[in-house]
C-alpha cells in the first residue's frame, strides 16, 4: 500500500489533467451518475458540467417524446461541454427503442447501459456515443472482456436505488484481478476506462479507489469516480430543482438506510421513511395471508409506482394522467427517498466546487500525506539468494517405452513418441472413446520385472499392494547401484519421494482398478479360507495409500531418516524436489532419494479430466505452443539421488547436473480454486533467475540454464524449476 500511495501516477490519477479526464473531455475524472427522478433536470447537469464533470441525466422509463424533449433542452444548457444519457439495458423493448432513437438524433457523448449487454453499447459506439456498461460480477466482466467492451462501471452495493450483490471492494478487488489479467495475457490497458461507484464522496473514499487501482494505473488504463448519493448533498441539486428541499432534510437527517426487497435479487436502497415502514409492513400482511411470492413481488413493484418522483419532485400522477403538485406532508408520507450508504457519512450541505475539489485535489493532496507518513522511499532490492549447488548423483527411471534409464535416454535422443493409444487390457476405447472422452491417447508403462523375493515381500502379498508402490520401491533401488554412486561411510540417507499426482491415490477403491481386483480376491479368498474380510482387508489398506509409498522405500531400504509422500498435483515431483534441496540445504541429511511416479490411468481419469476439458483430443500436449489443445495422460517412476555439491565431490560421485536455483509460487486470492492467473507465474520467475553463480575454477567445462514454465491447457503451470546440466571430464552425464 505504501508503494501505492507514494508512486507518482496513483497520485495524478484523481486530479485534474488525469487519464481518465482526458479520455472524458472533462477537466476532471469525476462522473455525475443517473439517478432516477433525480437527474433529469437539464440546469443540474449543465452546472456539473461547468464545473468540470461529466453529468448523466437518467432516462428510467420516459417516453420517447420526453426523452428526446429532455436530451435536447440538456443539450443545449451544457453548451458543447460532454454530458451523457443512463439507460436501463433491461427496460422494455419499445420504451428502450424508442429512448435509443432520440439518443442517436440528439447525440449526447456518453452513455451509461445498467444491465445492458456489449452487443448494445456496440451499437451506440457505431453512432460516436462512448458507452460504458455497469458491470456487477468478475464472470460477466470476463464475458464483455472478450466481446470487445472496454468501458465500465464498477459499482458496489452501498449505492443508492437498485442495488447489486457485491459490496463495493470485494467487487472492485475481483473485478480488478480480471482487468489485470486481461492484459498480462494481451489486453491494451490504455483501451480500458473504468467508474468506481458505490460510497464514494470525500478525499479518503476517492483516494482509496485511486490507491486499489495503482497497478491498473500504472499500466495506462483511465480511473476515475462515479457518485449519486453525494451530489443529494449539493446546494445546486435543490435550486436547479433536481430535488425538493424536503429530500436534501432527510438525506441529511439520515442515521442509516434500508432496503426494500420487491423480489429475490431486486432490491432498493433507500433512507427511512414513513413509506418505507408501510412498505415492510405491507409485505408482512401479505404473507401472512398466503398470498404466493410472486403476487407478492407484483403487488409490491406496483406498490413503489410514481414514489420516486413524489420523494424527489413532489409531483403526483392524477387519474387523468398530467402531473400535480403535493405538499411536504404527502410528499414524506408516501415518498421513497432512494440514497445510498453515503447519506450516513455525510450531516452538511455542500457545493458542486467542493465536492468535486474533495475527491480530486483533496484525494491527491490525501495521497501525498499518506505517503510521507507511511515513508515510502524506495526498499533496497534484496540480493540475490546463493545458488542451491545441489548435485544429482544418481538417477534411475520407467517411463513410457523405456523401462530403464538407458532406454529413456536413448529415446530422447532419438526422438522417440511415446505417446500411443490406449492398451487393450486398460480400458476400451470403442466403447468409451468420443462419448465419455476426448482422448484415447497416452504414455502407458510396458510391463516392468519386479522381484518381491529381493525385498522380503511374499509373492502372495502383491495383489495386496498397488502397483505404483511396488514400482517406486524398485526405482528407488537402482539409483544406489549406479556405477560411480558413493553415499558415504555410516550415512543413513534421508528418502523424500514426491508425490502421486492428482491425489489418485486417496480416491476410493473403483473396479477394475488393481486395488479393487485385489479386494475382490481377499473377498473371494477369505469365503474360501474362513478368515474374515476385515482380517483380509487389514493387508489391503497399506498397499492402497499414497502416503505409504516412501515409508515402504524406507522399511525395505533401511534408511533412516524422515520419510513422507509429497502432494501437489501435477508439481508434486518438483515439490519433492523443493523439499529434498531443503532439507539438504538445512544440514538435516547428507543425502536424499526424491522421486515421482503416477500409475493411475484408468477410465475414471479420462472421463474427470475430459469434463473440464484438460485433455487433448489428437494426444498431443504442446507446451509453448499457440495452438495447444489440452494434455496427453502419462504414466511414469522416477527417482533421483540429491547430495550438497561439495560432498558429491568430496565423495567422488558421477554427477549428473546440478540445482542452482528452485521456486515456486501461488496465484494467491484468484476468481477460483482451479482458475489460472497469469501474474501468479511473476514471483516464479523473479526468485530463481537471481540465483546465479560464478563457475568453479577448473571444475566446469559447458553450462547451460534452462528456465521453464509449461503448460499445454491454460496460460499458468503449478510449478518451475532452474537447473544447469554440468559436464566435468570423465564424470559429466547430460
Amino acid at each position: 500500500m505504501g508503494d501505492a500511495v507514494g508512486d507518482e501516477e496513483t497520485v495524478r490519477a484523481p486530479a485534474e489533467g488525469s487519464p481518465m479526464s482526458r479520455a472524458l473531455g472533462t477537466r476532471l475524472p469525476v462522473a455525475q451518475g443517473p439517478m432516477t427522478r433525480v437527474s433529469d433536470e437539464a440546469g443540474f447537469a449543465a452546472a456539473v458540467a461547468a464545473d468540470g464533470a461529466l453529468p448523466f441525466l437518467a432516462l428510467a422509463l420516459a417516453d420517447g417524446e420526453r426523452t428526446r424533449a429532455m436530451l435536447t433542452e440538456t443539450r443545449d444548457a451544457v453548451a458543447g461541454r460532454p454530458w451523457g444519457v443512463g439507460v436501463l439495458g433491461f427496460a422494455p423493448e419499445d420504451v428502450r427503442a424508442a429512448q435509443l432513437e432520440a439518443v442517436r438524433e440528439v447525440r449526447p457523448t456518453h452513455a451509461i447501459i445498467a444491465g445492458g449487454r456489449p452487443a448494445q453499447a456496440q451499437a451506440l459506439e457505431r453512432d460516436g456515443i462512448r458507452t460504458f456498461l455497469h458491470v456487477p460480477s468478475p464472470g460477466l466482466l470476463r464475458q464483455f472482456l472478450r466481446a470487445g467492451a472496454r468501458r465500465f462501471v464498477f459499482e458496489g452495493s452501498e449505492c443508492g436505488g437498485h442495488v447489486g450483490p457485491r459490496a463495493a471492494f470485494p467487487l472492485w478487488e475481483a473485478q480488478l484481478a480480471v482487468l489485470e489479467d486481461h492484459v498480462e495475457e494481451g489486453g491494451d490497458a490504455g483501451d480500458l476506462e473504468v467508474f468506481f461507484a458505490g460510497g464514494v464522496h470525500d478525499e479518503r473514499s476517492a483516494a482509496m479507489v485511486a490507491a486499489l487501482a495503482a497497478p491498473l494505473t500504472a499500466r495506462g488504463a483511465a480511473v476515475g469516480v462515479l457518485m449519486g448519493t453525494a451530489y443529494l448533498f449539493t446546494e445546486e441539486a435543490v435550486a436547479h430543482g433536481a430535488i425538493r428541499p424536503l429530500f436534501q432534510r432527510q438525506v441529511l437527517a439520515a442515521d442509516r438506510t434500508t432496503l426494500l426487497e420487491s423480489a429475490p435479487g431486486h432490491a432498493t436502497r433507500c433512507v427511512p421513511s414513513p413509506f418505507a415502514a408501510g412498505y415492510r409492513e405491507e409485505e408482512a400482511r401479505l404473507r401472512a395471508a398466503g398470498v404466493p411470492d410472486r403476487r407478492i413481488w407484483e403487488e409490491l413493484e406496483r406498490l413503489n409506482v410514481g414514489r420516486l418522483r413524489l420523494a424527489s419532485k413532489g409531483m403526483t400522477r392524477e387519474a387523468d394522467g398530467a402531473l400535480a403538485p403535493v405538499g411536504e406532508q404527502r410528499q414524506l408520507a408516501e415518498g421513497m427517498f432512494m440514497a445510498g450508504e453515503v447519506a450516513v457519512l455525510r450531516s452538511a450541505t455542500t457545493t458542486l466546487a467542493a465536492l468535486h475539489a474533495s475527491v480530486t485535489t483533496g484525494a491527491a493532496a490525501f495521497l501525498s500525506r499518506r505517503a510521507a507518513e507511511l515513508g515510502t522511499e524506495e526498499a533496497p532490492r534484496p540480493a540475490a539468494p546463493a545458488p542451491l549447488d545441489i548435485a544429482v548423483v544418481g538417477m534411475a527411471c520407467m517411463f513410457p517405452q523405456a523401462p530403464d534409464l538407458s532406454t529413456f535416454w536413448a529415446n530422447v535422443v532419438g526422438g522417440v513418441d511415446a505417446v500411443g493409444e490406449v492398451p487393450a487390457d486398460r480400458w476400451d476405447p470403442a466403447v468409451h472413446h468420443g462419448t465419455s472422452t476426448a482422448s484415447k491417447w497416452g504414455g502407458f508403462l510396458p510391463p516392468i520385472p519386479f522381484d518381491p523375493l529381493r525385498y522380503g515381500i511374499p509373492p502372495a502379498s502383491l495383489g495386496h499392494v498397488e502397483p505404483v508402490q511396488l514400482l517406486s520401491l524398485e526405482a528407488a533401488r537402482r539409483p544406489w547401484r549406479t556405477p560411480g554412486t558413493a553415499t558415504g561411510a555410516g550415512v543413513r540417507p534421508f528418502p523424500h519421494l514426491g508425490g502421486v499426482r492428482r491425489g489418485g491415490r486417496q480416491r476410493p477403491v473403483q473396479r477394475g482398478h488393481p486395488a479393487g481386483r485385489a479386494a475382490l480376491l481377499l473377498r473371494d479368498g477369505a469365503a474360501r479360507t474362513g478368515r474374515t474380510a476385515a482380517a483380509a482387508h487389514r493387508g489391503l489398506v497399506p498397499g492402497m495409500l499414497a502416503n505409504v509409498i516412501s515409508g515402504r522405500i524406507a522399511n525395505r531400504l533401511d534408511l533412516g531418516g524422515a520419510n513422507y509422500t509429497v502432494d501437489a498435483a501435477c508439481a508434486s515431483s518438483l515439490a519433492a524436489v523443493d523439499a529434498a534441496c531443503k532439507e539438504l540445504l538445512a544440514g538435516t541429511s547428507d543425502v536424499v532419494l526424491c522421486g515421482g511416479a503416477d500409475l493411475h490411468n484408468g477410465i475414471n481419469d479420462y472421463v474427470l479430466f475430459s469434463s473440464v476439458h484438460a485433455l487433448s483430443p489428437t494426444g498431443r500436449s504442446r507446451a509453448f505452443d499457440g495452438s495447444a489443445d489440452g494434455i496427453a495422460l502419462g504414466e511414469g517412476v522416477a527417482c533421483v539421488v540429491l547430495k550438497r555439491l561439495a560432498d558429491a565431490e568430496r565423495d567422488g560421485d558421477r554427477i549428473y547436473g546440478v540445482v542452482k536455483g528452485l521456486g515456486s509460487s501461488s496465484d494467491g486470492r484468484s476468481l477460483g480454486l482451479t482458475a489460472p492467473r497469469p501474474r501468479g507465474s511473476g514471483p516464479r520467475w523473479s526468485g530463481p533467475t537471481r540465483a546465479r553463480a560464478s563457475p568453479r575454477r577448473g571444475s566446469v567445462s559447458s553450462r547451460r540454464t534452462a528456465p521453464a514454465r509449461w503448460s499445454a491447457t491454460a496460460p499458468n503451470s503449478p510449478s518451475w524449476t532452474r537447473c544447469s546440466a554440468r559436464r566435468a571430464p570423465r564424470r559429466a552425464a547430460v
